[in-house]
């Protein structure tokens, strides 16, 4: 990786001519990680590409992250009617990008399309909570949930994107729609993308007049697949693409001492986490013992971790719980364990281990060098501990079956950022490790409650139960660190603190 760095100067005389080019024909150029062979938040969702959808794909309401409010899209308004019931006014000036007329009937189509037991599709359950949709009139609709459901305008903001029934109708197969037929109603417009994820969008004229909401300030986004990090940097360099997300602090720092490229930070509401096998259904059965959880919290010194391997730790949240604070619900009364090598040791001694243990840290690729961090931390107050990286693959299937004693791994606390998803995501079926009567409880319940303040304190004694029994180690925020052209700006965005879509860059 230095070696392609210290090519920066050299290639400085081939950087100023096609990013002047392509700024003048108003194209910016942009890093794709994984690449995705189609735009469809429902058969190919994944959060770098629902940064794209959301930014190409109507929805019916949309949650502003900067003002905690919730704001109108395709409605005009809505009205609770009861527990399980939500009404929308929907707006009648909306064309999608086919030119043809957004309806009520769309939206049945799309609700009633991605909720059909025949669709297999990732996620199945975020579209199987309601029943059956009303249509009430030409531009008015009612939706019912099978239960109360308190999160169902997060599932809506979050999870829904409204298709053009015309267009996709009439399609023989309908996954190939965020291909061919992507008939669209939001800031940008697909103009096309192939089989290995090469994304073009342009401008959406007559959506930035209609929505506040969205912008886009620069005509044509086009996205470049390029899993390898060598060669995210190199085309950076040479002028392949005028931005590289999730930078490391080696690139990072290396990239700093050229004045050809600037690098702006973001927040990301991505937890970086710890789980503890506290159930026992994992091979290794000592940390159902409380005293061993809590020494392994105690032996990490948070803070070093962060500042040695979090990018942008300046400004990286330090989580109190399961969460932060801007999650809707959230409430702790607790802090996660603190620092205390001399405090581990007793805990250890006093369990019955006063010589450590052996530990098997499991860890998500991409915080593996955490993970042996972590590990290193552990070994000092005598926990022998080793490493064991896994693809995203891989490890879904072990949490899954039970096998994993430890997880070192991340998830987007903002992905939907009520905190009945995250207690969804972290006690939900075969993702609990923690088998707590408290935490299911407060699971079992809480998305029931439309009342906020009394969800918060239901799930106030699960989180406080987290900290306190050392089920989960939320280590830090992982903020999003950009290195880019000195000529582009990049904004936060109008209705999202967490991430960045194509109509948040600018040229300056």
């Amino acid at each position: 990786m230095k070696a392609v760095l210290l090519a920066t100067a050299a290639a400085l005389a081939l950087l100023a001519a096609p990013a002047f080019a392509q700024k003048s024909s108003d194209t910016i150029k942009l890093t794709v990680q994984e690449g995705f062979p189609i735009l469809d938040p429902y058969h190919a969702p994944s959060n770098e590409a629902n940064q794209w959808s959301r930014d190409v794909y109507g929805r019916l309401v949309v949650y502003d992250e900067n003002k905690r409010q919730m704001i109108g899209e395709l409605v005009k308004s809505w009205k609770r009617v009861d527990d399980q019931t939500i009404e929308f006014d929907l707006r009648e000036d909306i064309v999608f990008t086919s030119g043809n007329k957004f309806t009520a009937d769309d939206v049945i189509y799309t609700l009633d399309y991605v909720a059909d037991p025949a669709l297999n599709i990732r996620f199945k359950a975020r579209y199987t909570w309601y029943d059956k949709p009303e249509k009430l009139g030409p531009y008015k609709v009612r939706l019912h949930s099978k239960e109360p459901r308190a999160d169902d305008l997060e599932l809506l903001a979050y999870r829904f994107h409204i298709f053009d029934k015309a267009a996709h109708e009439k399609l023989e197969d309908k996954a190939t729609y965020g291909r061919t037929s992507a008939s669209s109603t939001a800031a940008y417009k697909l103009v096309s993308i192939d089989r290995t994820g090469n994304i073009v969008l342009a401008r959406n004229d007559d959506a930035i007049k209609k929505f506040p909401h969205l912008r886009a300030p620069i005509k044509n986004v086009v996205g470049v697949p390029i899993p390898d990090r060598q060669t995210q940097i190199a085309q950076l360099i040479t002028g392949g693409v005028h931005v590289l997300s999730k930078a490391s602090p080696d690139t990072l720092a290396e990239f700093a001492k050229n004045p050809a490229f600037a690098q702006t930070p973001f927040p990301t509401r991505m937890l970086v986490y710890i789980t503890m096998d506290a159930a026992g259904r994992s091979d290794n059965k000592l940390l159902m013992n409380e005293k061993l959880r809590q020494a392994v919290f105690k032996a990490i010194d948070r803070e070093k971790i962060i500042k040695a391997y979090i990018p942008g730790a300046d400004i990286a949240l330090r989580p109190d719980g399961l969460g932060f604070h801007d999650n809707i619900g959230f409430s702790t009364s607790t802090k996660v364990i603190g620092y205390d090598p001399e405090g581990a040791k007793k805990l250890m001694a006093e369990a019955g281990y006063p010589n450590g243990f052996d530990l098997e840290l499991g860890a998500y690729v991409p915080y593996k060098e955490i993970a042996e961090a972590i590990s290193g931390e552990l070994r000092k107050v005598g926990i022998r501990a080793s490493v064991n990286s896994m693809p995203l693959s891989v490890y879904t299937k072990a949490r899954g079956d039970g096998k994993l004693t430890t997880l070192v791994a991340e998830y987007p606390a903002f992905a939907q950022p009520n905190m009945i998803n995250i207690m969804d995501v972290f006690f939900g079926g075969d993702r609990d490790y923690a088998n707590d009567p408290i935490i299911k409880k407060a699971y079992n319940e809480g998305s029931k409650i439309i009342d906020d303040a009394k969800r918060a304190a239901l799930y106030k004694t699960a989180i406080d139960q987290v900290n306190e029994k050392a089920y989960i180690y939320p280590i830090s925020e992982m903020p999003n660190i950009f290195i880019h052209s000195k000529d582009v700006e990049i904004k936060l965005g109008l209705t999202s603190i967490t991430e960045t879509r194509p109509g948040d860059y600018f040229w300056k």
